[in-house]
């Protein structure tokens, strides 16, 4: 069997249908499921077996565990795998009707170490948001590396990449457990690094669905685990020595890191009521000690050419309260744009 898809669930029954009936509507039919079940509480356990109990020719294991999280729960699944590559999807995404034979007719002589596609970002609608695509392309994994963080032409999700199993167990590729935020990244980059030869599709082949009550979208500090998560990178490509990943290494630790420790500053603030930066601020300290002191001089030494980036790490370095201003700022006028447009969009259809 040549492709096993593990998708890790938790209080899920509610989110499920697309995922599963992508599954069951594939053209290729010959593919290994394994779904971790991580603790649910509520119906999902059950509603997958009755799916599956309906749908007997599909090939899937259910794995029940306690609630350790997605990255032991994918870890479980991985150990599990009998195909050759190893898609992880998570439970409310779903894939294009031709992903399993689309990778079928690219695990070829040799077989590549992973290969990936493009994907959609998609609204639980399944409208598109944005859709990240690229042209067909064969490639070591450091050079896919450099078209992400270099030329910016290339992007990949979790759900959007393969990988030869025994690529990741010779390299000692796993999820680390615990981690929250940063540990898809730090898989996908640690991989990469490794990679003799990689595929890069153009077809898009997975959806993700952006769900309002997602991690990204709420007030949580331990989405800050991303720090942590790029600090691991890091250490995995000093062990292989290589002039090329330093300078990715330099790339991630500053400019990645510091939008991504903006992203989730903007998260946190744009989703809860009434929250001032200062209490952000001392609530990652309390979980992070010294975080925001070894942000401010990675800040310092910001040496890129974004300049909205730039503009940003100003107004923070001046005063965290000034920067909270210029975002809520930012959000209003794009609130406003977006009234303009919903009254213009009115107007033209009536």
């Amino acid at each position: 069997m040549n492709l096993t898809i593990v998708v890790p669930v938790y209080n899920l029954e509610k989110h499920m249908t697309p995922m599963l009936y992508s599954l069951l509507h594939q053209s290729e039919k010959s593919f290994e499921i394994i779904i971790v079940d991580d603790g649910s509480t509520d119906q999902t356990y059950n509603t997958i077996d009755d799916f599956f109990t309906r749908h007997p020719f599909l090939h899937c294991r259910i794995l029940r565990t306690d609630n350790h999280g997605v990255s032991a729960a994918r870890n479980k699944g991985l150990s599990e795998a009998n195909g050759k590559y190893v898609l992880f999807l998570d439970g409310d995404d779903f894939i294009a009707e031709d992903l399993v034979q689309t990778l079928h007719s690219h695990i070829t002589d040799p077989e590549p170490d992973i290969i990936c596609w493009g994907y959609n970002l998609v609204r639980e609608n399944r409208s598109t948001i944005v859709s990240f695509t690229s042209n067909l392309n064969y490639l070591t994994g450091i050079e896919a590396l450099k078209e992400i963080f270099v030329k910016k032409s290339l992007r990949i999700w979790t759900g959007s990449i393969a990988y030869r199993r025994d690529f990741l167990l010779e390299h000692g590729i796993l999820y680390t457990e615990q981690c929250i935020n940063g540990e898809d990244q730090e898989f996908i980059y640690k991989a990469l690094s490794r990679a003799s030869q990689l595929v890069s599709l153009p077809n898009v082949l997975s959806f993700y669905v952006q769900r309002g009550s997602s991690i990204s979208n709420s007030y949580n500090v331990k989405k800050f685990d991303v720090v942590a998560a790029f600090k691991r990178v890091d250490a995995f490509f000093k062990d292989q020595y290589s002039g090329e990943l330093a300078a990715i290494s330099d790339l991630l630790l500053n400019r990645e890191m510091t939008e991504n420790y903006f992203f989730n500053l903007n998260t946190c603030l744009n989703n809860t009521q009434g929250i001032r930066i200062q209490a952000l601020l001392q609530d990652i300290d309390q979980t992070y000690p010294k975080l925001t002191q070894e942000m401010h001089g990675i800040m310092k030494h910001y040496s890129g050419t974004d300049k909205r980036l730039a503009f940003q790490i100003k107004a923070f370095l001046i005063n965290p309260g000034l920067y909270h201003s210029l975002i809520r700022l930012d959000q209003s006028i794009n609130h406003m744009k977006s009234k303009i447009k919903t009254v213009i969009k009115a107007e033209a259809n009536s």
